[in-house]
C-alpha cells in the first residue's frame, strides 16, 4: 500500500541556492552556522490541514495524479472513500481539487453520503456527490439527484430530494416482576343459596288438641 500527503506529491520543489557572503577584512568567508542546516528536498513541507491519502497504487504526472484501489481521504473532519480518484494539484503540489468515482462514501461528523461519483473542491470545503446519491444526518434520511455537504458547517443539500424521517426507537418496557403490580383477581366466591323456611313442628301423638 502507499500512502502519502498529497499535497507534497513525490519531490519538492528545488530549493534556491544561497547568495555566499561577502568575504571579511582577512580574506575569509564567515563560518556556516553549525545550527543552519539546508532543508531537505525530499522532506514533507510543513503543511496547514493536508489533505491525505492512501491507495493500492498510484499513477503521478506534472498536474495531478491517479489512485486506485481502497482509495482513502482524509481532510480537516471529513473521510472519504472510493475505488477510484484523480488528485488535481498546482505547483507546488498544493492540491486543488479531487475526482471519486466507484463506491463513494464520505462522511463528516453525523452527516453521511454515499454515490458513484463525488468531487471535492479543497478550498471551500464543498463536496458533491452525484450517481443515485444518499444523505443521512442524524435520524434524517434522504436521498435524490445532487448532494452537497459543506466542511465546518451544518447544512446538508439534497436536490430533488425524497426525505424519511425516523422516530426515535422507543424504549422497551421492562418485564414486569413477580408479585409487581396489579393483583390477581381472585375468583369470586359463588352467591349463598336463600335459606329454606324451617317446617312447623309435629303435633304429639296420643292426645287430642285442645
Amino acid at each position: 500500500m502507499i500512502e502519502f500527503v498529497v499535497m507534497a506529491f513525490f519531490v519538492a520543489q528545488p530549493v534556491p541556492a544561497v547568495a555566499a557572503a561577502a568575504p571579511t577584512d582577512a580574506g575569509t568567508p564567515p563560518a556556516a552556522d553549525a545550527g543552519t542546516r539546508a532543508p531537505n528536498p525530499l522532506g514533507p513541507v510543513n503543511l496547514k490541514e493536508p489533505v491525505q491519502i492512501s491507495a493500492d497504487r498510484v499513477e503521478g504526472e506534472r498536474t495531478q495524479a491517479t489512485l486506485t484501489g481502497n482509495v482513502k481521504v482524509k481532510h480537516r473532519t471529513m473521510d472519504l472513500r472510493c475505488d477510484r480518484m484523480i488528485a488535481y494539484y498546482t505547483q507546488p503540489r498544493v492540491v486543488t481539487r479531487v475526482v471519486c468515482t466507484g463506491g463513494v462514501q464520505a462522511e463528516d461528523g453525523d452527516r453521511m453520503a454515499r454515490g458513484e461519483r463525488a468531487e471535492y473542491d479543497v478550498t471551500s470545503g464543498v463536496l458533491v456527490v452525484t450517481g443515485s446519491p444518499e444523505a443521512r444526518q442524524g435520524n434524517t434520511y434522504m436521498r435524490g439527484t445532487k448532494v452537497r455537504l459543506t466542511l465546518g458547517s451544518e447544512r446538508l443539500e439534497v436536490e430533488n430530494a425524497v426525505i424519511l424521517f425516523e422516530s426515535p426507537a422507543s424504549a422497551p418496557t421492562p418485564p414486569r416482576r413477580k408479585g409487581a403490580g396489579t393483583p390477581a383477581r381472585s375468583p369470586q366466591a359463588p352467591a349463598a343459596a336463600p335459606a329454606t323456611p324451617a317446617a312447623p313442628p309435629a303435633p304429639a301423638q296420643g292426645g287430642t288438641p285442645k
